[in-house]
């Protein structure tokens, strides 16, 4: 049975995090089970793009110290890591912003950058990883607690896409272009790194539009640890009010024996009264995700996701066109954006600095009750 361990943490002070980091993996064994002195360990936050703590979009930087400070405790050498958003160089940034690069200062950690890659194959699909993923004794994920436009939660199993490099994400969602085949994309990736533990930031998270700065901020006061990332993200996200098999990459991991997703066969150890989230504004387009195989790429380019942008908010720094993989974006101010070649997969919306990117639906889509 696989287990995940709640803890709850109310308040980012660094004290109280590494108490709540330590709670959370004593059922697990603590952090000797991992670690063993002389292992390579990296880190795996949500660096999602440069954005400021209170938007909750990345991993909080008192999370990542302590799980360094633990390892390095434990004997292990550690790695810090993560590919945003857009291009390369975008990178630098990100860890500045995110406070990546005083952690690492503070711990002996080493900041990597995911500019090499090793090439791999899985299901017939080609996949370029992060070199430093593949050269770690082990990876430890720490993703950050949110709700996500187009696959509705982004957790323990979504976060390992930032281990594809760059540019080298619109590679991967230009060959996924419905919300199916990108789902199998994010099992296929799991497959590859298998993550030895996951810790979930859940102190502050998003609900509504996320992952970005769209999203709306929500303390859901809590770390989670587990092994078996598939268990982790089926446990939070059923606590936010999701249904059983409504994450559609979660039933598909499942499946294919990488996690479990069945609530039942999950032991939660505990506070379980920090699940009780309340009600919450979630992505809502179920039957979308359920649309089967044989529909109609006519039909399914009709009802995907469109952005919408608000051109009040919107700084014309150029980032959505930057990240946008069927380079459906121009430059301007406001952008212009190309619906015709737009593929719904909202990486706009993810990386804009001032949030001024929502997806939307057109009517047909919204006639057939697939609005969010």
């Amino acid at each position: 049975m696989s287990v995940v361990s709640i803890v709850r943490c109310e308040t980012y002070e660094l004290d109280a995090v590494r108490r709540a980091v330590t709670a959370a993996l004593a059922p697990l064994g603590g952090i000797a089970r991992f670690v063993q002195p002389g292992m390579r360990v990296l880190l795996k936050p949500n660096l999602l793009a440069a954005a400021e703590h209170e938007h909750a979009v990345t991993t909080h930087p008192t999370v990542v110290q302590a799980v360094a400070e633990q390892v390095r405790e434990a004997g292990g050498v550690v790695f810090i890591g993560d590919s945003p958003g857009g291009p390369l160089e975008v990178g630098p940034r990100v860890y500045r912003k995110s406070e990546m690069t005083a952690v690492a200062e503070r711990t002996g950690a080493t900041l990597l950058p995911f500019d090499k890659v090793t090439w791999k194959r899985l299901n017939g699909a080609d996949y370029f990883i992060a070199r430093p993923v593949f050269e770690a004794d082990l990876v430890i994920n720490l993703p950050k607690l949110k709700t996500h436009n187009l696959v509705l939660y982004t957790g323990a199993v979504k976060n390992l896409f930032g281990t594809i490099p760059g540019t080298r994400k619109r590679e991967a969602h230009c060959q996924a272009l419905g919300v199916q085949d990108f789902s199998r994309v994010l099992v296929d990736v799991l497959e590859l790194i298998k993550p030895g533990l996951t810790l979930m930031d859940g102190i502050l998270g998003q609900e509504g539009f996320g992952p970005g700065k769209s999203g709306t901020p929500h303390h859901y006061n809590c770390l989670a640890a587990s092994t078996d990332g598939v268990a982790l993200d089926t446990v939070l996200s059923r606590a936010m009010g999701y249904r059983p098999g409504e994450i559609l990459h979660l039933a598909l991991a499942s499946a294919r024996g990488l996690g479990v997703a069945d609530a039942g066969a999950i032991r939660v150890e505990g506070d379980r009264q920090v699940l009780e989230f309340g009600r919450l504004h979630l992505p809502r387009v179920g039957r979308y995700l359920r649309a089967p195989t044989w529909v109609s790429r006519s039909l399914q380019r009709a009802i995907r996701l469109r952005p919408q942008l608000d051109t009040a908010q919107c700084a014309g720094c150029g980032e959505c066109a930057e990240v946008c993989p069927p380079q459906a974006i121009v430059r301007g101010r406001p952008p212009h954006f190309d619906l015709a070649v737009c593929i719904g997969c909202m990486c706009c919306a993810e990386v804009c600095p001032q949030g001024a990117i929502k997806p939307g639906r057109n009517l047909l889509a919204r006639w057939i009750g697939l609005g969010i």
